[in-house]
């Protein structure tokens, strides 16, 4: 019998997730920040604030940034604990975020801050009844899509020991 890894189990969880949740809108992804730089920004800006980053090159099989799209083709800008995806005919998206543990590594929703000691229930508090209700009704789940207002995306926020490890930018595929 074929044995699921961590990562097959996590696809498969928000697999189920999306399809039993349907598409709730739960998240304004242009209120996010990062470091002073919007959740989309140019690569100049980009840029000019992290410096030249490591680019990689990418080739997913599906969602937003597949290669076979118009726009492309799509690459990382990758620093330490973050980067952004995007092309050079097209504008940059923060595609994850690590936090630490000390919570010096801040993603900004708004004007709430979003860190490595952001707490289950310090996030409720900022996204409000759906993520209250995902969380008590999967309370050993440690990660979460919210998906966008305003288009097909979203966002996935993880957990680990209850506090924020990381921020991924999702894409249907």
């Amino acid at each position: 019998m074929h044995k699921l890894n961590t990562a097959s189990l996590t696809i498969l969880f928000l697999l189920i997730t999306t399809i039993l949740r349907g598409q709730e809108k739960d998240i304004e992804l242009k209120k996010i920040g990062f470091k002073g730089i919007n959740f989309i920004a140019t690569k100049e800006a980009i840029l000019k604030s992290f410096g030249p980053g490591e680019k990689v090159a990418t080739n997913y099989d599906c969602g937003f940034f597949t290669n076979d799209q118009e726009g492309g083709p799509y690459y990382q800008l990758v620093y330490a604990n973050f980067n952004y995806i995007g092309s050079d005919t097209e504008e940059f998206y923060l595609e994850n975020v690590t936090f630490d543990l000390e919570g010096k590594t801040i993603v900004y929703y708004g004007n709430s801050r979003l860190s490595g000691k952001t707490t289950v229930g310090d996030f409720v508090k900022v996204f409000g009844n759906r993520a209250k209700e995902y969380f008590e009704k999967y309370p050993a789940e440690d990660s979460i899509l919210l998906f966008s207002k305003s288009s097909d995306d979203g966002a996935i926020f993880t957990f680990k020991a209850g506090r924020l490890f990381k921020f991924e930018y999702w894409t249907p595929c």
